[in-house]
């Protein structure tokens, strides 16, 4: 790992609530569905020119409300996320660089559905600051596509005039501000 500063030692929790985990794909060849996740653990450590992130989301926590049946299908059904024998989604990284510019490049190891596939995410970082009530704190945005059928999700159903209802290419962002644990 590339440190830019000696200042980044130390572990770092995550602040779920100014955080956020999202995914899109394309829809019917017109927009993009989006949705996050609500429930989300992370922890970052960086000691000696090492560092570790690991992560996950609680599978429930996926922000499509109605219709319930769209919900459950894609919550639940084995046609994608099948939570009720996978309830979580899982990260852990096996190589990270930060660099002096503020890029970030992250490996890793992605588990959806008890399936562990490799992906590489690259964003930004913002150095570790101070809040107003004493905390440090370290920014990390991420973003990385990956191809839904590596994971077995690969429902499909063609359109009237040609072309897939759904893309097989799911784009994943992560905006992750972590609190340095004391």
């Amino acid at each position: 790992m590339t440190i830019a500063t000696p200042v980044l030692e130390g572990t770092y929790e995550l602040d779920s609530t100014h955080s956020t985990v999202q995914f899109a794909i394309r829809h019917v060849g017109v927009s993009r569905f989006r949705a996050s996740f609500g429930d989300l653990k992370a922890r970052l450590v960086i000691n000696d020119e090492v560092a570790s992130l690991e992560a996950n989301a609680l599978v429930e926590s996926i922000s499509i409300g109605d219709p319930a049946e769209f919900r459950d299908h894609v919550v639940r059904g084995t046609d994608f996320f099948a939570a009720d024998e996978h309830p979580r989604i899982s990260f852990r990284s096996t190589r990270i660089e930060f660099a002096a510019d503020g890029t970030a490049s992250v490996e890793g190891l992605l588990e959806i559905r008890g399936l562990e596939r490799p992906v590489t995410a690259a964003g930004t970082f913002t150095s570790p600051t101070e809040d107003p009530f004493g905390n440090t704190r370290l920014g990390v945005a991420l973003e990385a596509v990956v191809d839904r059928r590596s994971w077995g999700m690969d429902w499909q159903m063609p359109l009237p005039a040609g072309g897939d209802a759904l893309g097989w290419d799911v784009e994943i962002t992560a905006q992750l501000e972590l609190t340095k644990s004391l």
